[in-house]
């Protein structure tokens, strides 16, 4: 709830290049453009939680950067489960599923598609996590979180 997209290629005046999939039922507002530019010319407070978005996003891609040239693959792997806990479970929810595909999964983790099969069916084998089809259950986060990198 609440993440915004395209706005990145809308400030930078190019083409939105990636894709987007909805994980779970939602909403979708359309900001026209013309209409984003009028607001952030005519409100203080709209520019100012433009650029709060901007710098947000800025610092997650850093983190990101961080993550791909210091992690191993097993931690940037638990890290993305742990971030889709994070993002898609109810609060105090402790058993967790996400249907994904491996290929959305890989993305998020910055690896190949390949490679994060053999890391998932590592992680199943040590009873970290449950696969049925294309959905993963985190059995046990807290492991996941303290893996070594």
């Amino acid at each position: 709830a609440g993440d915004f997209i395209g706005y990145i290629a809308l400030l930078g005046n190019h083409p939105y290049q990636i894709t987007t999939k909805a994980l779970e039922p939602c909403e979708i507002k359309l900001i026209p453009k013309l209409a984003f530019f009028e607001l952030i010319k005519s409100s203080t407070a709209f520019s100012l939680e433009v650029i709060r978005v901007l710098a947000k996003h800025n610092n997650q891609k850093a983190e990101q950067m961080m993550q791909l040239a210091y992690n191993s693959l097993r931690k940037r792997v638990a890290q993305a489960l742990l971030l889709l806990k994070k993002k898609f479970s109810e609060e105090g929810q402790e058993d967790f599923y996400i249907e994904i595909t491996r290929e959305e999964l890989a993305n998020i983790s910055g690896t190949t598609t390949e490679s994060l099969i053999r890391t998932l069916s590592d992680f199943k084998n040590e009873e970290l996590i449950h696969i049925k089809g294309r959905s993963i259950r985190i059995i046990d986060p807290s492991r996941l979180k303290a893996l070594p990198n």
